[in-house]
């Protein structure tokens, strides 16, 4: 019975390990504002960090539209915990990240 749950719980936690990168393309397609925000994560190569942000809406701005802050996982960076800030637009298409940078 243990081997038998123990068998469950590893299976899911490969699961859970395989499917992010395999899904992301299809679940963040620029539908959304915060889809869009989860794309361009997907395309800078961090689908893992692109299920696990927390984006929180900042106000707006007359030249590049709704600002979204973004605090993720960057494995890449020295520090680690990355608040950036994202300019979302929309286009025929959908939406899509129009500038993404550090906050101050």
């Amino acid at each position: 019975m243990k081997r038998k749950h123990y068998l469950w719980g590893l299976m899911i936690a490969v699961l859970l390990f395989v499917l992010p990168p395999i899904l992301a393309p299809s679940i963040h397609d620029g539908s959304s504002q915060k889809s869009a925000i989860r794309e361009y994560l997907v395309n800078e190569g961090h689908p893992y960090q692109s299920f696990l942000a927390r984006i929180t809406s900042n106000g707006q701005d007359k030249k590049y539209r709704e600002r979204y802050e973004v605090a993720w996982n960057d494995f890449n960076s020295e520090t680690g915990m990355t608040p950036t800030i994202f300019y979302v637009k929309k286009n025929d298409k959908g939406y899509y990240v129009k500038s993404a940078g550090t906050s101050p």
